[in-house]
């Protein structure tokens, strides 16, 4: 099946491509078919596109399983090419199997949908249901996507070296939210993958198998596929030398233990899972998300890279203290001595780890950053702003690439300390670095530089007081710059 399976991805691909040839077109189209879109939809009110496709997958996969998964999913499909790729050049990775990684999709997920829902209710208890809204156009179609560095990234980590290093569908396994829901609704969809009697165990169905099922002894133990993990590719199906697999209909087994969680086949112990576990969550969170470069690390990218630096920290642990280590085939050391693979496995998982320290204290620096620029709202003392400019100092000083944010919040408080040529400048270079500002208050600040008449930068202006009032429609001060500016363009 995977000759059909590619060219259904092809065109799942062309169809993206058509709409996004369509907004560049027409300047307007349909708002992203992406499941993540549904955040907007919980937290705003506002339905789009992407949360009624999640609505019509999760309840497709309730009935005929996770096909949307194998079939349609872009991610899944760049997965499978890294995989491969990878077998062209002599590398079949086996999967990672964790107790508690596999619960990494979960806890994505509680963040995404069920975090932002409950900040809504405690923020807004007065907002009734009845004021949500349909938005299924954008002007802007790309506004929740990374930019081109973080795409490249993104191509890489989740869709290679996660493959490479934590087997086929390693994302969908250790950092898919939506694959959680997905999973969840398999566990009680009566469409599954059966057996006849004339199976006679084989193996052909699990050596194909990318989704890591232990297809024969499933099919053997419990007359069916019960892994939520299987994506219904139906390779397995398709290679069966007796014809013995198919789809069909068969009382669900939610409660079943998939042969590929068994607690025999982990590949740790309960310390070392608590650590990848601490390891994962708080370099995603406290470390990558939103790090790096001028367009910040999103969501998801941040979880693979997460879970990439768990495993790694644990491996590096394990070159430092054990004898005998392999990883992916790959002998690393043998009786306490490192083969060539381990000597550089060694020099770059400890680079790398050195790198993610590094950004880890980055990142708290900008954090408490945030806290005294949120701390220092309205009546500030001077004392408090110099310790802001301090830390925003500190935080210019340690970083590796500068960060336009840092930059922006500098450009504040310059600002509010009188240093007005200086806050200027800041805020300039700024927007320079990323064609826009994130912070409301530096856009409205650099557009009331912007209407100096010794500067009469009025187009600059006009377009910093826009993309506030596109966040905030009525913001009263955006609206009365905007007037001004009109009135001086006239």
């Amino acid at each position: 099946m995977s000759r059909r399976r590619f060219w259904v991805l092809v065109l799942v691909h062309v169809l993206i491509g058509a709409h996004i040839v369509h907004w560049l077109v027409t300047g307007s189209s349909l708002t992203p078919m992406e499941p993540s879109e549904a955040q907007q939809t919980l937290t705003e009110g506002k339905i789009n596109a992407g949360f009624v496709l999640f609505l019509i997958l999760i309840t497709s996969t309730l009935v005929v399983g996770r096909f949307f998964c194998g079939w349609a999913c872009h991610v899944v499909a760049l997965q499978d090419l890294a995989a491969h790729w990878l077998a062209k050049a002599g590398l079949q990775p086996r999967p990672l199997r964790s107790r508690l990684l596999v619960l990494a999709p979960w806890v994505v997920a509680f963040h995404m949908f069920v975090w932002p829902l409950v900040r809504h209710w405690f923020d807004y208890p007065e907002l009734p249901a009845a004021n949500w809204e349909w938005h299924l156009r954008t002007e802007d179609l790309w506004a929740t996507f990374p930019g081109p560095l973080m795409a490249v990234v993104t191509f890489l980590v989740v869709g290679f070296l996660i493959v490479w290093w934590l087997g086929a569908k390693g994302f969908c396994t250790h950092g898919c939210p939506y694959g959680a829901f997905f999973a969840l609704a398999d566990r009680v969809a009566p469409v599954r993958i059966k057996v006849t009697p004339s199976c006679d165990a084989c193996g052909h169905c699990t050596s194909v198998c990318t989704s890591n099922v232990r297809v024969h002894e499933e099919v053997a133990k419990h007359g069916q596929i019960v892994d939520p993990g299987c994506m219904k590719c139906l390779d397995c199906v398709s290679v069966c030398p007796k014809e013995a697999l198919y789809v069909g209909f068969a009382l669900p087994k939610p409660f079943a233990i998939s042969q590929q969680r068994i607690q025999a086949r982990s590949d740790f112990r309960w310390p070392e899972e608590i650590a990848l576990a601490v390891i994962a969550f708080g370099s995603a969170e406290f470390a990558f998300r939103g790090s790096w470069f001028h367009e910040g690390v999103p969501l998801l990218l941040s979880v693979g890279l997460g879970v990439i630096t768990a495993v790694f920290a644990l491996l590096f642990w394990r070159l430092l203290r054990r004898r005998e280590v392999t990883f992916q085939h790959t002998a690393l050391k043998q009786a306490g001595t490192f083969t060539r693979a381990g000597r550089w496995a060694l020099l770059g998982i400890g680079a790398w780890l050195a790198f993610t320290a590094h950004t880890f204290v980055v990142q708290r620096y900008k954090a408490s950053l945030i806290a005294q620029m949120v701390a220092a709202r309205g009546e500030a003392t001077p004392a408090q702003l110099q310790q802001a400019l301090a830390t925003a100092e500190s935080t210019h000083a340690i970083d590796l690439v500068d960060d336009p944010m840092v930059g922006e919040l500098r450009g504040l408080l310059l600002r509010r300390l009188g240093r007005h040529a200086e806050a200027e400048a800041q805020l300039l270079a700024a927007h320079a670095a990323q064609g826009h500002l994130q912070v409301l208050e530096a856009s409205l600040s650099l557009a009331s530089y912007c209407l100096d008449p010794s500067r009469r930068r009025y187009e600059l202006a006009a377009e910093l007081v826009r993309g506030v009032l596109r966040v905030h429609p009525q913001h009263p001060a955006a609206m009365q710059m905007l007037e001004a500016i009109e009135a001086r363009a006239r």
